[in-house]
């Protein structure tokens, strides 16, 4: 399999262009990568390029073809991801990539463990963002999904109605009476441009920001009999989606 690289530049056949540091730190020091050897960019709004290795210090590449990806499946899925321990959160962004969503948004909910002030937020969507790029490299997305900055849940949910507009909510809620997979196949849930899925942290939603969500407009539903951990219900929840709306077929 040919290596992926993000190079967020223009493309154009037969041009030279040099690596920024991180893709090529990555060629070189991680893939074992020299001159002559194929690799492939990508930008992360649906261009990929081929292209060959002519300078490894600095790492420069010479295009050899450039051809536009299609457009992600629709609908486009976005997952509101209430805040979780370290490494789960890294885990579900990642594989919320793996599984085609177009749009991440991290939120700080009443029961989230972790608690991020400002300067340590930041921080950490710097560290998600290169999570994001790393899951596109591997598992061959060529479009980039947005990442937001983290929201406080109850402001979101409050400010937020306007950019959701034509699009399906769904709130994951083990008690709910419905599970997503009766949602989706009901003939009178039409599919949306956007289907977002908000999933809660470790210890759940808290009531009122339950009950906050439900008259925003956001539909219940559960995933079956098992109760499972914030790092997994999101990832189901996007299996499902895609299994029956989407690429995963």
């Amino acid at each position: 399999m040919i290596p992926r690289l993000f190079a967020p530049v223009d493309y154009a056949v037969d041009t030279v262009i040099a690596l920024d540091a991180a893709s090529a730190h990555h060629a070189v020091r991680v893939l074992r990568l020299g001159v002559g050897e194929p690799v492939v960019l990508f930008d992360g709004r649906g261009r990929t390029a081929r292209a060959l290795i002519v300078e490894t210090a600095p790492c420069r590449v010479r295009l050899e073809a450039v051809q536009e990806a299609p457009p992600p499946a629709r609908p486009r899925l976005a997952l509101a991801q209430c805040l979780s321990g370290a490494d789960r959160m890294d885990w579900t962004i990642e594989k919320a990539v793996e599984l085609g969503v177009s749009r991440i948004t991290p939120l700080q909910s009443r029961r989230s463990v972790v608690r991020l002030d400002p300067a340590r937020a930041a921080r950490r969507r710097e560290h998600w963002q290169r999570v994001i790029v790393a899951a596109c490299a591997q598992s061959g997305q060529d479009w980039m999904p947005h990442l937001d900055e983290l929201a406080p849940l109850g402001n979101w949910l409050a400010q937020a109605q306007g950019e959701r507009v034509a699009s399906l909510q769904v709130v994951l809620a083990p008690g709910a009476t419905r599970s997503l997979a009766a949602l989706l196949d009901d003939p009178a849930t039409p599919v949306p441009g956007t289907l977002w899925l908000l999933c809660g942290p470790e210890s759940g939603f808290a009531d009122e920001e339950l009950a906050q969500a439900l008259e925003a407009g956001w539909i219940a539903a559960g995933l079956g009999p098992r109760v499972l951990r914030t790092e997994t219900a999101g990832l189901a929840a996007l299996a499902v989606v895609q299994a029956r709306w989407g690429d995963l077929r």
